[in-house]
Protein backbone atom coordinates (compact mmCIF):
# COMPACT_ATOMS: atom_id res chain seq x y z
CA UNK A 1 0.00 0.00 0.00
CA UNK A 2 1.66 3.34 -1.39
CA UNK A 3 2.25 6.18 1.69
CA UNK A 4 0.25 8.91 0.81
CA UNK A 5 0.09 10.88 4.10
CA UNK A 6 1.89 11.86 6.47
CA UNK A 7 1.55 13.09 10.42
CA UNK A 8 2.53 16.53 11.78
CA UNK A 9 3.21 16.80 15.77
CA UNK A 10 3.00 20.08 17.32
CA UNK A 11 4.46 19.89 21.24
CA UNK A 12 3.58 22.53 23.59
CA UNK A 13 3.91 22.84 26.92
CA UNK A 14 0.28 22.78 27.15
CA UNK A 15 -1.09 20.85 24.65
CA UNK A 16 -0.01 18.45 21.85
CA UNK A 17 -1.83 18.75 18.20
CA UNK A 18 -1.41 17.13 15.70
CA UNK A 19 -3.04 16.84 11.91
CA UNK A 20 -3.03 14.26 9.19
CA UNK A 21 -2.25 15.73 5.65
CA UNK A 22 -2.11 14.39 2.56
CA UNK A 23 1.09 15.11 -0.36
CA UNK A 24 -0.71 18.50 -1.27
CA UNK A 25 -0.45 19.34 2.37
CA UNK A 26 -4.48 19.79 2.80
CA UNK A 27 -4.91 19.16 6.50
CA UNK A 28 -7.34 16.17 6.96
CA UNK A 29 -8.31 15.93 10.26
CA UNK A 30 -6.58 17.61 13.67
CA UNK A 31 -6.69 16.99 16.93
CA UNK A 32 -5.26 17.88 20.30
CA UNK A 33 -4.55 16.68 23.75
CA UNK A 34 -3.38 18.64 26.85
CA UNK A 35 0.25 17.59 26.93
CA UNK A 36 0.59 17.22 31.06
CA UNK A 37 4.09 17.97 31.32
CA UNK A 38 4.16 17.89 34.47
CA UNK A 39 4.04 14.79 34.68
CA UNK A 40 7.51 13.71 33.08
CA UNK A 41 8.83 12.97 29.64
CA UNK A 42 8.13 9.20 29.65
CA UNK A 43 4.54 10.02 30.09
CA UNK A 44 4.66 13.16 27.43
CA UNK A 45 5.50 10.83 24.82
CA UNK A 46 3.23 7.76 25.60
CA UNK A 47 0.45 11.05 24.82
CA UNK A 48 2.25 11.85 21.98
CA UNK A 49 1.80 8.29 20.85
CA UNK A 50 -1.85 8.11 22.04
CA UNK A 51 -2.29 11.25 19.55
CA UNK A 52 -1.02 9.43 16.93
CA UNK A 53 -3.15 6.46 17.53
CA UNK A 54 -6.27 8.67 17.62
CA UNK A 55 -5.47 10.56 14.07
CA UNK A 56 -5.28 7.07 12.80
CA UNK A 57 -8.31 6.64 13.73
CA UNK A 58 -10.27 9.60 13.12
CA UNK A 59 -9.25 9.22 9.28
CA UNK A 60 -9.47 5.60 8.93
CA UNK A 61 -5.91 5.06 8.23
CA UNK A 62 -3.28 2.12 8.41
CA UNK A 63 0.37 2.89 9.43
CA UNK A 64 1.34 1.32 6.36
CA UNK A 65 0.02 4.27 4.41
CA UNK A 66 1.74 6.85 6.58
CA UNK A 67 5.07 8.13 5.05
CA UNK A 68 6.22 9.04 8.26
CA UNK A 69 5.79 11.32 11.26
CA UNK A 70 7.08 15.25 11.85
CA UNK A 71 7.21 17.30 15.14
CA UNK A 72 7.53 20.28 15.60
CA UNK A 73 9.25 20.71 19.56
CA UNK A 74 10.47 23.74 21.61
CA UNK A 75 13.90 23.95 21.69
CA UNK A 76 17.17 24.33 21.50
CA UNK A 77 17.18 21.47 19.13
CA UNK A 78 19.41 19.45 17.05
CA UNK A 79 17.33 18.70 13.53
CA UNK A 80 20.25 16.20 12.57
CA UNK A 81 20.17 14.37 16.01
CA UNK A 82 16.88 14.62 16.80
CA UNK A 83 17.68 15.63 19.95
CA UNK A 84 15.35 18.00 22.52
CA UNK A 85 19.22 19.82 24.66
CA UNK A 86 17.15 21.50 26.69
CA UNK A 87 13.34 22.68 26.59
CA UNK A 88 12.41 24.57 29.12
CA UNK A 89 8.65 24.56 29.40
CA UNK A 90 8.84 20.69 29.80
CA UNK A 91 10.05 19.16 32.87
CA UNK A 92 12.68 16.80 31.86
CA UNK A 93 13.25 17.12 28.70
CA UNK A 94 17.33 17.54 28.21
CA UNK A 95 18.98 15.85 26.02
CA UNK A 96 16.13 14.08 24.72
CA UNK A 97 16.96 12.14 21.86
CA UNK A 98 12.81 12.41 20.40
CA UNK A 99 13.40 11.21 17.05
CA UNK A 100 14.61 7.94 17.77
CA UNK A 101 12.33 7.00 20.69
CA UNK A 102 9.53 8.59 19.11
CA UNK A 103 10.03 6.78 16.00
CA UNK A 104 10.31 3.70 18.36
CA UNK A 105 7.60 3.82 20.14
CA UNK A 106 5.40 4.35 16.90
CA UNK A 107 7.32 2.43 14.42
CA UNK A 108 7.47 5.09 11.64
CA UNK A 109 9.76 7.34 10.73
CA UNK A 110 10.40 11.07 12.64
CA UNK A 111 11.51 13.60 11.69
CA UNK A 112 12.35 16.49 14.41
CA UNK A 113 12.27 20.03 14.26
CA UNK A 114 11.96 23.39 16.02
CA UNK A 115 8.36 24.14 16.78
CA UNK A 116 9.33 27.88 14.96
CA UNK A 117 10.77 26.11 11.83
CA UNK A 118 7.86 23.92 11.42
CA UNK A 119 5.19 26.73 11.68
CA UNK A 120 7.87 28.53 9.12
CA UNK A 121 7.84 25.86 6.88
CA UNK A 122 3.64 25.52 7.14
CA UNK A 123 3.19 28.58 6.30
CA UNK A 124 5.36 28.44 3.21
CA UNK A 125 4.05 25.03 1.85
CA UNK A 126 0.34 25.72 2.51
CA UNK A 127 -0.53 29.37 3.95
CA UNK A 128 0.84 33.07 3.41
CA UNK A 129 4.40 32.02 1.51
CA UNK A 130 2.86 29.19 -0.78
CA UNK A 131 3.66 31.49 -4.36
CA UNK A 132 6.99 32.77 -3.20
CA UNK A 133 10.75 30.96 -2.76
CA UNK A 134 12.02 33.17 -0.48
CA UNK A 135 10.34 33.75 2.77
CA UNK A 136 11.20 35.21 6.33
CA UNK A 137 8.73 34.37 9.12
CA UNK A 138 8.06 36.02 12.37
CA UNK A 139 6.00 34.66 15.18
CA UNK A 140 5.27 37.28 18.05
CA UNK A 141 4.05 36.31 21.13
CA UNK A 142 5.04 35.75 24.33
CA UNK A 143 8.40 35.64 22.85
CA UNK A 144 9.54 36.14 19.47
CA UNK A 145 10.24 33.31 17.15
CA UNK A 146 10.95 32.82 13.49
CA UNK A 147 11.90 30.71 10.47
CA UNK A 148 13.83 30.77 7.19
CA UNK A 149 12.94 29.53 4.02
CA UNK A 150 15.25 30.13 1.39
CA UNK A 151 15.44 28.63 -2.38
CA UNK A 152 12.37 26.87 -1.22
CA UNK A 153 14.05 24.90 1.86
CA UNK A 154 14.30 25.60 5.37
CA UNK A 155 17.71 27.20 6.40
CA UNK A 156 18.91 25.59 9.69
CA UNK A 157 22.59 26.98 10.09
CA UNK A 158 25.26 25.07 10.95
CA UNK A 159 24.18 24.26 13.89
CA UNK A 160 20.59 24.14 13.89
CA UNK A 161 19.74 27.34 15.71
CA UNK A 162 19.28 29.55 12.17
CA UNK A 163 15.95 32.26 12.36
CA UNK A 164 16.09 33.01 15.81
CA UNK A 165 15.35 36.33 15.33
CA UNK A 166 13.86 37.12 18.15
CA UNK A 167 17.42 37.36 19.61
CA UNK A 168 18.71 39.54 17.27
CA UNK A 169 19.96 42.38 18.90
CA UNK A 170 18.58 45.88 17.88
CA UNK A 171 19.16 48.05 21.03
CA UNK A 172 22.71 47.85 22.07
CA UNK A 173 23.82 46.82 25.50
CA UNK A 174 19.65 47.09 26.09
CA UNK A 175 17.17 45.21 28.10
CA UNK A 176 18.42 42.00 29.35
CA UNK A 177 17.26 38.96 28.05
CA UNK A 178 17.07 35.33 29.61
CA UNK A 179 19.03 33.94 26.59
CA UNK A 180 21.81 36.01 28.42
CA UNK A 181 22.47 38.56 25.58
CA UNK A 182 21.00 42.79 26.20
CA UNK A 183 18.48 44.56 23.73
CA UNK A 184 17.22 41.60 22.22
CA UNK A 185 14.37 42.16 19.69
CA UNK A 186 12.37 39.72 22.43
CA UNK A 187 12.47 42.16 24.94
CA UNK A 188 11.04 45.20 23.13
CA UNK A 189 8.39 43.39 20.75
CA UNK A 190 6.88 40.42 22.01
CA UNK A 191 3.18 40.48 23.58
CA UNK A 192 4.83 40.07 27.05
CA UNK A 193 7.60 43.12 26.49
CA UNK A 194 4.98 45.63 25.39
CA UNK A 195 3.17 44.93 28.95
CA UNK A 196 6.25 45.11 30.52
CA UNK A 197 7.26 48.44 29.40
CA UNK A 198 4.71 49.99 29.73
CA UNK A 199 4.39 48.75 33.46
CA UNK A 200 8.22 49.79 33.85
CA UNK A 201 6.69 53.24 32.54
CA UNK A 202 3.96 53.58 35.14
CA UNK A 203 6.33 52.99 37.77
CA UNK A 204 8.91 55.56 36.56
CA UNK A 205 6.27 57.85 36.96
CA UNK A 206 4.10 57.71 33.22
CA UNK A 207 0.64 58.34 33.45
CA UNK A 208 -1.93 55.93 31.65
CA UNK A 209 -5.29 54.96 31.84
CA UNK A 210 -3.72 51.49 33.07
CA UNK A 211 -2.15 53.01 36.15
CA UNK A 212 -5.30 51.43 38.41
CA UNK A 213 -4.33 47.74 36.89
CA UNK A 214 -0.82 48.17 37.66
CA UNK A 215 -1.43 49.62 41.01
CA UNK A 216 -3.36 47.07 41.93
CA UNK A 217 -1.28 44.32 40.29
CA UNK A 218 -3.82 42.89 38.15
CA UNK A 219 -2.53 41.14 35.63
CA UNK A 220 -2.81 43.06 31.54
CA UNK A 221 -1.85 42.01 28.37
CA UNK A 222 -0.37 43.18 24.61
CA UNK A 223 -4.27 43.60 23.81
CA UNK A 224 -4.82 45.97 26.60
CA UNK A 225 -1.90 48.50 25.83
CA UNK A 226 -3.30 48.65 22.03
CA UNK A 227 -7.16 48.89 23.24
CA UNK A 228 -5.76 51.71 25.97
CA UNK A 229 -3.70 53.70 22.68
CA UNK A 230 -6.72 53.39 20.86
CA UNK A 231 -8.77 55.18 23.37
CA UNK A 232 -6.02 58.02 23.45
CA UNK A 233 -3.59 57.12 26.38
CA UNK A 234 -0.46 58.56 25.14
CA UNK A 235 1.93 56.21 26.57
CA UNK A 236 0.74 53.05 25.65
CA UNK A 237 0.10 54.76 21.87
CA UNK A 238 3.69 55.48 22.40
CA UNK A 239 4.67 52.03 23.43
CA UNK A 240 2.73 50.54 20.26
CA UNK A 241 4.52 52.55 18.07
CA UNK A 242 8.00 51.74 19.10
CA UNK A 243 6.76 47.89 18.88
CA UNK A 244 6.24 48.83 15.60
CA UNK A 245 9.52 51.13 15.31
CA UNK A 246 11.87 47.89 16.02
CA UNK A 247 9.53 45.22 14.16
CA UNK A 248 9.91 47.30 11.12
CA UNK A 249 14.06 47.66 12.20
CA UNK A 250 14.40 44.13 12.57
CA UNK A 251 12.75 43.72 8.74
CA UNK A 252 15.26 46.51 7.46
CA UNK A 253 18.12 44.23 8.86
CA UNK A 254 16.30 41.22 7.53
CA UNK A 255 15.88 42.34 4.05
CA UNK A 256 19.83 43.51 3.70
CA UNK A 257 20.93 39.89 4.80
CA UNK A 258 18.96 37.71 3.53
CA UNK A 259 16.94 39.67 0.75
CA UNK A 260 13.10 37.70 0.73
CA UNK A 261 10.39 38.22 -1.48
CA UNK A 262 8.18 37.92 1.60
CA UNK A 263 8.31 38.28 5.59
CA UNK A 264 5.49 37.38 7.51
CA UNK A 265 4.50 38.36 10.58
CA UNK A 266 2.76 35.07 13.08
CA UNK A 267 1.36 34.64 16.71
CA UNK A 268 -1.27 36.42 19.13
CA UNK A 269 0.00 40.19 17.98
CA UNK A 270 -1.12 39.57 14.33
CA UNK A 271 -4.73 39.74 15.86
CA UNK A 272 -4.51 43.69 15.65
CA UNK A 273 -4.44 43.15 11.96
CA UNK A 274 -3.80 46.43 10.14
CA UNK A 275 -3.39 48.26 13.07
CA UNK A 276 0.02 46.51 13.31
CA UNK A 277 0.91 46.10 10.06
CA UNK A 278 0.37 49.73 8.92
CA UNK A 279 2.04 51.43 11.14
CA UNK A 280 4.76 48.50 10.79
CA UNK A 281 5.02 49.56 6.97
CA UNK A 282 5.16 53.35 7.45
CA UNK A 283 8.00 52.75 9.69
CA UNK A 284 9.72 50.48 7.27
CA UNK A 285 9.55 52.73 4.69
CA UNK A 286 10.73 55.59 6.62
CA UNK A 287 13.95 53.41 7.51
CA UNK A 288 14.34 51.77 4.38
CA UNK A 289 17.56 52.60 1.56
CA UNK A 290 16.04 53.89 -1.61
CA UNK A 291 18.73 53.22 -4.13
CA UNK A 292 17.27 49.72 -5.11
CA UNK A 293 13.48 48.50 -5.11
CA UNK A 294 14.61 45.49 -3.20
CA UNK A 295 12.21 45.55 -0.07
CA UNK A 296 10.02 42.44 0.62
CA UNK A 297 6.57 42.24 0.35
CA UNK A 298 5.11 41.83 3.96
CA UNK A 299 2.14 39.86 5.22
CA UNK A 300 0.18 38.32 8.20
CA UNK A 301 -0.20 34.75 8.14
CA UNK A 302 -3.21 33.07 7.14
CA UNK A 303 -2.95 29.09 8.90
CA UNK A 304 -3.07 29.98 13.07
CA UNK A 305 -3.22 27.19 14.90
CA UNK A 306 -2.44 25.02 12.28
CA UNK A 307 0.70 25.82 10.97
CA UNK A 308 2.77 23.95 13.20
CA UNK A 309 1.12 20.67 12.70
CA UNK A 310 1.07 21.11 8.35
CA UNK A 311 4.53 22.52 8.12
CA UNK A 312 5.74 19.10 10.73
CA UNK A 313 3.96 16.96 8.16
CA UNK A 314 5.36 18.94 5.37
CA UNK A 315 8.68 18.06 6.40
CA UNK A 316 7.95 14.67 7.11
CA UNK A 317 7.08 13.99 3.41
CA UNK A 318 9.82 16.24 1.95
Amino acid sequence: MTARYTIGIDLGGTNIKGGVCDRRQTLLTRHAIETQAELGCEHVLERMARLVDDLLQQTNLSKAQIAGIGVGAPGPLSHAQGMIYHAPNLPGFVAVPLRDRFAKATGLPVVLENDANAAAYGEFTAGAGKDVRNMVMLTLGTGIGGGIVLDGKLWRGRYDNAGEIGHTVIVPDGRACPCGQRGCLERYASANAIAERLREAVAAGENSVLKPKITANEPFDARDVLQAAEQGDALAARIWDETCYYLALSVVNVRHLLNPELVVFAGGLINAGPRLLDPVKEHLERLSWKIAPDAPRIALATLGTDAGTIGAAALAMS
